[in-house]
Order: C-alpha cells, then structure tokens, then sequence
C-alpha cells in the first residue's frame, strides 16, 4: 500500500508541473505578445523607380543566399502593388520587440539569389514601420515580369515536354517533329536552351551528342536541318539552330565547365564565316544572318527570316569571340527589322528581302510560324539590355496583341492584323506575344500570362517553344554573362 501510495502521489506532483508549466505559457506574458505593428516594404529598383508585383519575405534570421536560400522558410510573404509596396499586417507567431529579416528573393530554376534584406526590429502597439529595400533588378534589368505564373508550372512543362518529346537514339537524346520519326535542328536549338537553363546537364549532353552526330559535310560542318536517328532527310543546315546551339553551350559552360565554351566558339567560327551577308539597305551596308548553307550559303539579302535574328544573343557572341561582327549583326538587326515590320501593328514577315519585301519568291509573307518567335527572340534584347529599340518594337507589337485579348489570338496573321490562322489559340503565338508585353506594363504582362498558363499544348512545335516562352516570363533565361 505504501508504494502504491507514494506512486500515487508522485503522479500527481507530475501532473501539476505539466499543468503548471502549459498555463506560464499561455501568451499572457506582456514580454511576449503578437505583434501588432504593420511593416511596409517599398521595393525600388537600381533607379529608384517602384516596382509592382515583386514578392518580399520576412524571416526570422539572417538572410543570404548560403543562410537562406529556400522562401518556403519564410514566416510571411507579400506582394508589392502598384506604388511599390509589400504590407505585411499583424503577423502570428512574431513577438514585439523581435527581430525579422525582410528580404528579396530571385527565385530561379537555377538556385536562388537574395537581391536585398534589411533587418527590421518589430515595434510594440500599433506603430506603422516603413523600410526600402532597392534591388539591382527584378527578373531582368529591363521589363516586368507576370505575377501570375510562375517557376512550378515552367517546370511543370519543363518535364512535361521531357516526358513527351525526347527519345533516344544511340547514347544520345533527340527531339520529335510532327513525323516522330524526324528531328528538326530548330528542335535541338530549342531541347539544348531548356536543358541548360533547367540546370539538366543528362538531357543537355544527350541532345549535344546528338547534334554532333548529325553534323555534315554539306552544311559546312553544321547539323543537317531534318534527320532521322538513323540518317539524314536534308543535309544541308538552317542557322537559326545552330546560333540557339551556340547560345546554349555558353550558358551551359556558366554551370558546369570551360570545354562547352569551346564547342560554342567552334560553331560560332563556322556561322560567322559562313552564312553572315552584308547588304546594301537604303544605300547603307547593313548585315544579315542568312538562313542555311547547302553547299554554298543560300538565301541572304533576298531571301532572310527576321526571327534567325537575336541580338541579345550576338552580343553574347560578339563578348566570348571578340568578333565585332556579332555587334554589327545585332544593331543592323534593327534596320532590317523595322524595314519589314508594319508600321500600325508591328507585325513581320516569315520571309522577307534585307530591304523589307515580305514573302520573296514561294516564301510566306505573313506572321506565320516563324515570325511568332520574333517577340520572343527580340524582346530580349531590350529585358537584358535596356535596348530602346526592341522596346520601341516590342510595345508596338504587344499593344496590337493586347488590343485583340489573348484569348483571341490565333496562329497566322497578314501583317496589317487580318486573321488568317485556322488553328485557334497556341503557345506559339500567345506566349510570343506574351514575351513582348514584357515591355508594357505589368497590367498586361499578368493578363497574358493569365492565358498562357490555361494552355496544355502538345503538338510538337508549340509545346518547345511553350517551355521557353515559360522560362523567359519567370525570369528563368537569363543572361548568362552576368552570372
């Protein structure tokens, strides 16, 4: 009886202390209360302008990109409206008199980068506390980017178009055409950008063995334009896919090593002497990139596709190679550009002449399926940049879009805005229009995104070019000499 006693009693002494312990922390400490001051974070960038739609976080210890690389750790989070602000009310869990750390986070997928934090020491009552916080950029240096997707569905799609348009071929990786049993080099350009901006080093380097593979004689060492895995359907080459090959190796030298720069150079050197052609445009020289090379260099300044054109990407080339004809080809980039493009609407020609005839020869003359990657490929110009002439051109475009609504838009156009497209809306147009919205406004840039992001493509051509419409609108295909 005696031990059970005394185990009795012992149960009890063990249940005050639990009781006593729950009621000493029940909040009523004034040490310890919520916090009911309001924190407003004004976000300028490098220039001192507001910028909307950017998302703050609040932290509870010190942010850098080696502390806290992960905003899932964050204890709040806000968005900044259209006067620059993130408010951040009365938030639970945070004490007066506690310490939090606001910061700005680039969320990529390729590893996060903290842009800004500013600790804040939260105040008692109702105390309003405004801080600034300036960013060197948000997403690029240049342009808005939609707040309405964001990096999950780029990646969604990232390993929707994987799971749908690689197939193997010997220990390499290929992508499909319409006829699955083709690959386009455009596609290849198009697979080896995704990879190396998904950071996806296997993909990337399966598709890489791949172009080798198909490189021939016929298109001067360049990769034939349409192959099977077994062979070769046209042997000649079609430079837009070469120059995206390029472009691809230089970024993908940035994340893992100096030999694919050498690739990127050993390309470069070829197309640069190959198919680059001076023209003559209103009594000026002006350069050209033409088209493909079969022998000899075929097309050029009577025969040239505005969208092979993408001067943020020659100026890369014209930095990694010390060639100034890469900056020559991105400035008279522009004089071709506006030669072809229609004064209202700003759309171009899939075909034009150097001095802006649409549709030379058979070449289709109006905005098919080439030229809705134009928006894309030249807008970057000006979100790297700052070039006021893809700006100029990109506004242009992006009004006569938003003046359709996206959900109106569809695949083919005469240049003066007459629908011609009979397939509805895609990707392919939407998100290049998308692209050039970039240089609006964030109004418009969110209700494009909107659209873009109801999408589910999946014929061949505009599910690749959904990805990188994707990447780009995230901020996910960055420069790659500014990393």
């Amino acid at each position: 009886m005696r031990n059970l006693t005394e185990y009795s009693l012992y149960l009890i002494l063990l249940m005050w202390i639990v009781i006593s312990a729950c009621e000493t922390d029940d909040g009523d400490d004034p040490q310890v209360e919520e916090a009911s001051a309001q924190v407003e974070v004004t976000i300028n960038n490098a220039q001192g302008s507001v910028l909307e739609g950017v998302k703050v976080y609040a932290f509870d210890q010190p942010v850098s990109d080696e502390l806290v690389a992960d905003p899932t750790q964050a204890k709040a989070s806000a968005i900044t409206t259209n006067n620059g602000i993130a408010k951040f009310n009365k938030m639970t869990q945070v004490k007066a008199g506690s310490k939090l750390f606001f910061a700005v986070i680039q969320e990529r997928l390729v590893g996060n980068k903290v842009l800004a934090t500013k600790e804040v020491i939260i105040p008692e009552g109702e105390e309003t506390v405004q801080e600034t916080l300036a960013v060197p950029y948000w997403g690029y240096a240049n342009g808005y980017l939609p707040t309405t997707i964001d990096n999950a569905l780029a990646l969604k799609e990232y390993n929707r178009w994987k799971n749908t348009q690689l197939r193997g071929c010997g220990d390499g990786l290929r992508i499909i055409a319409e006829n699955q049993e083709e690959t386009k080099v455009e596609a290849v350009g198009f697979g080896m950008l995704l990879a190396a901006y998904a950071n996806d080093k296997t993909t990337f380097d399966g598709i890489h063995k791949f172009y080798n593979a198909k490189r021939t004689a016929q298109a001067n060492n360049m990769m034939a334009w349409n192959v099977t895995c077994d062979g070769i359907i046209d042997p000649g080459s079609a430079t837009d896919g070469d120059v995206d090959v390029a472009f691809a190796l230089i970024v993908a030298s940035t994340l893992w090593g100096d030999e694919y720069m050498d690739a990127a150079k050993e390309i470069l050197e070829i197309v640069s002497s190959s198919v680059i052609k001076t023209c003559t445009v209103d009594g000026k020289d002006v350069k050209i990139l033409g088209p493909g090379y079969s022998g000899i260099a075929w097309g050029g300044c009577g025969e040239m596709d505005i969208m092979y054109h993408t001067p943020a990407f020659f100026r890369i080339f014209a930095e990694v190679t010390g060639d100034n004809v890469w900056e020559e080809l991105a400035n008279d980039t522009y004089i071709t550009l506006d030669a072809g493009a229609h004064p209202t609407t700003g759309l171009v020609p899939d075909w034009q002449t150097a001095t802006g005839s649409p549709g030379p020869g058979t070449r289709e003359g109006h905005y098919g399926y080439d030229a809705c990657r134009a928006p894309w490929k030249l807008t970057l110009d000006y979100l790297w940049n700052g070039n006021t002439q893809s700006q100029t051109w990109a506004k242009k475009i992006a009004a006569w879009a938003a003046s359709k609504g996206p959900a109106n838009i569809v695949d083919g156009y005469e240049l003066d805005g007459t629908p011609i497209g009979t397939n509805g809306l895609n990707s392919a147009f939407l998100g290049g229009f998308a692209v050039a919205t970039m240089a609006s406004n964030q109004g418009t840039v969110n209700l494009f995104g909107t659209e873009l992001g109801k999408l589910n493509d999946t014929y061949w051509f505009n599910l690749n070019t959904r990805v990188l419409y994707l990447f780009t609108l995230t901020g996910n295909f960055w420069n790659p000499l500014e990393e």
